[in-house]
């Protein structure tokens, strides 16, 4: 069952079971076992800092200093009730975000949190961020779930409402009424700039700026960011943010930290392989050795943990390839195109590698190999040689992820790529392509449901707009390439029905019928001056 189709099941179960004349104004009467709690807010569960697929926080010892400040923040500072934590991406704030939040934890001040993180499907989207730590605020502070259940009770599709209207209902109203003195309860929200809906996070930074204004709200929020034009326009034009409580990376030298990973890091190395490295001489790396990465780092904690992967990866022994590593120059380009250059390109390298890339939600082994109609022995076959900087989950039915989004940045992006440049215009077509091709492929299905078919289902108008979006207004690059519309009108004569029956059943007809007008829009106004001709 889809988690929309669960929040509609669930939504009438509360209603059937509860009148609404069970609903006081001034005393909430709520039977438990009433409604579905979860269901209605429908979190993103594995936004949490403390997820299977969060990050890892700093090592022990490590970045003292800016957590020293930002705890300092929380327990004072009672007129900046927000921080803004920014920095340059690899700097190690998620890491932060996470040691900040099991901190709060140990002290019984962590209310919610959501790690935001680009192309992780609800992870990606502002939609149930509210939503998501409304419920987690519900178990933080337990007196705040019989208000926020009144809510759910009384406006069934609050989930769907405004961001303000939410934000108000949801979190300011219940917490303001609680009636114990409550110490401010923190809120970390971490890679803001990692959520595809800019213009709606920035204007949701604003709404949460306003409810402190009109509010003492026993609440921080701290937020973490890449210095990016629409964060940085919110947090400088609004008065409202006037009093937030900055911390940028860039005062804090990383270097010291740095050095500290690396020598813990390769001492684990070493110890594991001490039979491979018996020729090796102690101490490894030289302190001359570990000079140099730690001045290639450039205060970059992903180039240093890419690093780390990159001689760890198996191709060939530790020594010689941290010897590799120590030869390519500065910041994680120059890593990226050495561990893509030295990657054994087998027969789905491409396929897999691109696809990985261009696809907006994370897919798992089976999912991709269902996808792009290979085996999952393939798909890992041709991520082998990637490893250092593409997470390749053990089991089959754990997404596979980019270590570090700037991976996506740099293949997209053809002044730094170069020759290994990915031009988004082609990905998205071999993956239109693709989406197609797996659906017709499964016409006699009825309703498409395993991952890399729903994907397809859900997803194939999204990368032909792309294509149209990406290739900056010429009509030739879509409708002269013979293999999409070939696949495209397969699709529509065999497999319509199967696709309108899918998006049905999941409860998304809405959004990609959506997109799929604005593509068809788009086509009709670039093709007009042809017809007219």
């Amino acid at each position: 069952m889809s988690q929309d189709t669960e929040y509609m099941d669930a939504r009438g179960a509360a209603f059937n079971n509860v009148g609404r004349d069970q609903i006081n104004a001034d005393h909430v009467i709520i039977n438990p076992n009433s409604l579905d709690f979860k269901a209605l807010l429908n979190p993103v569960p594995d936004a949490t800092y403390d997820s299977i697929e969060g990050v890892e926080g700093c090592l022990e010892g490590t970045r003292l200093e800016v957590i020293g400040k930002i705890m300092e923040w929380i327990d004072g500072h009672d007129d900046q009730p927000i921080c803004w934590l920014n920095g340059a991406a690899g700097s190690g704030k998620s890491a932060i975000s996470r040691t900040i939040a099991g901190l709060c934890e140990g002290s019984d001040r962590l209310g919610a949190s959501f790690f935001f993180w680009r192309g992780a499907g609800r992870r990606s989207v502002i939609a149930h961020f509210i939503s998501t730590l409304a419920y987690n605020l519900a178990f933080s502070v337990p007196e705040m779930r019989q208000y926020i259940e009144k809510v759910l009770l009384t406006d069934d599709m609050i989930v769907h409402r405004s961001h303000e209207r939410q934000f108000r209902k949801l979190i300011v109203d219940p917490i303001r009424s609680v009636t114990r003195t409550l110490q401010p309860m923190v809120i970390v929200v971490d890679a803001i700039d990692e959520c595809n809906d800019k213009t709606m996070m920035a204007n949701l930074i604003g709404i949460v700026a306003r409810a402190f204004q009109y509010h003492r709200l026993p609440l921080r929020f701290f937020f973490t960011s890449r210095v990016e034009e629409h964060i940085l326009d919110r947090f400088a034009a609004s008065p409202a943010l006037a009093a937030t409580y900055r911390v940028n990376m860039h005062d804090f030298d990383a270097n010291v930290d740095i050095r500290t990973f690396f020598r813990s890091q390769f001492t684990t190395i070493y110890e594991q392989k001490r039979r491979l490295m018996r020729n090796v001489p102690l101490p490894w790396p030289s302190e001359s050795d570990l000079d140099k990465l730690v001045g290639k780092s450039s205060g970059s904690f992903a180039f240093a943990s890419t690093l780390i992967k990159f001689v760890n990866d198996g191709r060939d022994l530790p020594h010689r390839q941290l010897r590799a590593g120590l030869e390519s120059h500065s910041g994680l380009d120059p890593l990226y195109t050495q561990v893509l250059q030295s990657a054994p390109c087998g027969p789905h390298f491409t396929r897999v590698f691109v696809t990985i890339i261009t696809i907006k939600e994370q897919l798992s082994i089976t999912g991709l190999s269902c996808l792009l109609q290979i085996e999952g022995g393939d798909v890992v076959h041709a991520l082998e040689g990637v490893q250092s900087i593409i997470m390749v989950p053990e089991d089959d039915e754990q997404p596979v992820r980019l270590f570090h989004t700037s991976l996506r940045d740099f293949l997209t992006t053809k002044a730094r790529s170069e020759h290994l440049f990915m031009n988004p215009t082609i990905c998205h077509l071999s993956t239109a392509a693709d989406c197609l091709a797996v659906m017709t492929a499964h016409d006699d299905h009825d309703i498409y449901e395993s991952g890399g078919l729903k994907y397809a289902a859900q997803s194939w108008c999204h990368h032909m707009l792309s294509v149209i979006n990406e290739d900056g207004g010429s009509n030739d690059f879509f409708f002269q390439n013979h293999v999409i519309m070939n696949k495209l009108t397969n699709f529509v004569s065999r497999s319509f029905d199967s696709w309108i029956n899918s998006i049905i059943f999941h409860e998304v007809a809405y959004h990609i019928l959506h997109t799929l007008d604005s593509l068809l829009s788009v086509l009709m106004v670039r093709l007009l001056p042809c017809i007219s001709l």
